[in-house]
């Protein structure tokens, strides 16, 4: 689904207003019982009726052969045995089997027993009827008689010969059968009432159960949440990769594979597919090897640097993955360039005015104090010191916005008591600098201001600065060298880590920044302990950086 379908989707649930989950859920099980327990009912009361009226046939069936073959039925026929006796032997079988009617007949099909007895001697009701079981085979039959519509049989009575004299009927009537009926479906019923309780009691236990297994959220506030989810990814800034313990894909969002994108990856960075190994190894190997949050780490995926924070997730204790959040630092690295060259700058001017400005006020009290004659000498001294210091720079420095940074720095350092000093040696001709002076001012600045830092309670304070340029290898030599108290050996190992510093918080950013400048153009760094005290930087940088800066941005 698209994100405009997904987003026209969130609309419409937010828009709508529908039943609960829990009576939603209740609705459709109850739905589902009732209809079941309906069609289970006709099927089931078809087949009890069906299975009761069998039973019926049986049990009359049985019961007439039973007293067609019975001596005293034989005997009332031939009149052996009395009326009586065979009326009350017909009505205590119909009350021992539980039959309506047992009525015997003589062979001209007269009643010879009824429960009717004011019937008894008169023909039978239907002599259609019975008078085909004089044929010598039994038959069933169902008609309207004297007691109402009801099922019967007819057996033949024979005598020893097999020849037959007379026929017994056997029924009940559908009153009868119908009430036998009703008692099955009866049960059938309670049945599916307690199956229908059972459902609906089901039905509330899984609604309860599914809307604690999603905390209590509707389906529609489920959906809109996802779907806002999805667009707040897509929006941020930041790339975001999320991946389960397994290293597959959980989340990616569209900054991350904009920026994976400009990696040229071997394979798609994909939800539900394994994360591309360097990526892995990159983002996410020291979080699965330690369980340890990682903050603001500067990263480089295949060539692009980015800076990172990535945490480790946890269900109920268990490791279940990883999330990173990372953004393209190439741009913001620029702009840092840019300020830190800026601040170089207006920090160089500052304490040029700063020393203008005293110089300034010893000239207007001298003449304030009519004392012409120092006024002159003052500034003829002045003018001498300034060209001395301006004209050695100078001759030295032919660029000019190096030149006049030195000479600020210089002027700067002065105001703390200590003695920057461009060293003999430096030299740096005319060159069309475009970015690189920025990078070379900010690694300035930095190595300066650390060495005027490390001399603060020292007695003596001097930085000597040498800058070179290799013609033949077109390199940019920086060298400073201070007096302060050096650096141990376990600060060393330390000094270039981001945010590392022993001057208190928010400070550690300028040697890490140093380090990324001459890393990323293939530059050198080395620090040793000048003797007979403070430390030395040495750092050599190719003079094409500023152009493999551009190129890093448009990458």
């Amino acid at each position: 689904m698209g994100k405009k379908q997904r987003k026209e989707s969130m609309i419409k649930y937010r828009n709508s207003r529908k039943l609960s989950l829990q009576s939603t859920i209740i609705f459709v099980v109850v739905c589902a019982t009732v209809v079941s327990l309906i069609v289970s009912a006709i099927l089931i009361r078809n087949y009890v009726v069906e299975k009761e009226y069998a039973n019926t046939k049986e049990k009359i069936a049985t019961v007439a052969n039973l007293v067609a073959a019975n001596t005293e039925v034989q005997g009332g026929i031939t009149g052996t045995v009395s009326n009586n006796t065979l009326q009350d032997f017909s009505l205590e079988v119909s009350k021992m089997t539980n039959v309506d009617f047992v009525v015997v007949l003589n062979k001209d099909l007269i009643r010879l027993s009824h429960p009717d007895a004011t019937v008894i001697g008169q023909p039978f009701s239907n002599l259609a009827d019975a008078k085909k079981t004089l044929s010598g085979k039994g038959h069933y039959s169902v008609q309207e008689g004297v007691l109402g519509d009801g099922i019967r049989y007819f057996s033949p009575v024979k005598n020893d010969q097999g020849e037959v004299i007379g026929v017994v009927c056997v029924g009940l009537t559908l009153a009868t059968v119908n009430k036998e009926v009703e008692a099955a479906q009866s049960k059938i019923l309670i049945g599916l009432l307690l199956g229908l309780i059972v459902g609906v009691v089901g039905a509330i236990f899984l609604a309860q159960k599914v809307k604690l297994i999603l905390f209590g959220l509707e389906p529609s506030e489920i959906a809109t949440r996802l779907g806002e989810k999805e667009i707040i990814e897509d929006e941020v800034s930041e790339g975001i990769v999320a991946i389960d313990a397994y290293k597959n894909v959980m989340l990616v969002n569209r900054e991350a594979t904009q920026m994976f994108k400009k990696m040229n990856l071997q394979m798609d960075v994909a939800v539900n597919q394994p994360l591309e190994e360097h990526l892995y190894t990159v983002l996410f190997e020291e979080i699965f090897n330690t369980h340890v949050k990682i903050k603001d780490q500067v990263l480089y995926l295949n060539g692009l640097e980015v800076i990172a924070s990535i945490a480790p997730m946890f269900i109920e204790g268990n490791f279940y993955g990883a999330v990173a959040t990372f953004r393209d630092q190439s741009e913001m690295q620029h702009m840092i360039h840019e300020l830190s060259g800026t601040q170089q700058y207006i920090d160089s001017l500052r304490a040029q005015t700063h020393e203008f400005m005293n110089k300034m006020h010893v000239i207007l009290g001298l003449i304030e104090l009519q004392k012409y004659e120092e006024v002159t000498g003052f500034i003829q001294q002045l003018s001498y010191d300034y060209q001395e210091e301006v004209g050695f720079v100078t001759e030295k420095i032919k660029v000019p916005a190096v030149a006049g940074f030195i000479l600020g720095k210089i002027n700067e350092a002065k105001e703390q008591d200590v003695d920057i000093v461009l060293a003999e040696a430096s030299y740096l001709p005319e060159l069309k600098m475009g970015n690189s002076i920025h990078i070379l001012l900010q690694i300035l600045g930095n190595l300066l201001d650390n060495a005027k830092e490390a001399m603060i309670n020292q007695e003596l304070k001097t930085v000597e600065l040498l800058l070179n340029y290799d013609l033949e290898g077109e390199i940019f030599i920086i060298q400073v060298t201070d007096t302060g108290v050096g650096i141990p050996l376990e600060i060393k190992e330390k000094m270039f880590k981001r945010g590392f510093s022993t001057k208190g918080e928010h400070r550690g950013f300028g040697l890490n920044l140093i380090q990324k400048i001459v890393t990323n153009h293939q530059g050198f760094i080395e620090v040793t302990t000048n003797e007979p005290q403070g430390t030395r930087f040495y750092i050599e940088l190719p003079y094409e950086m500023g152009k493999k800066s551009d190129q890093s941005l448009n990458n």
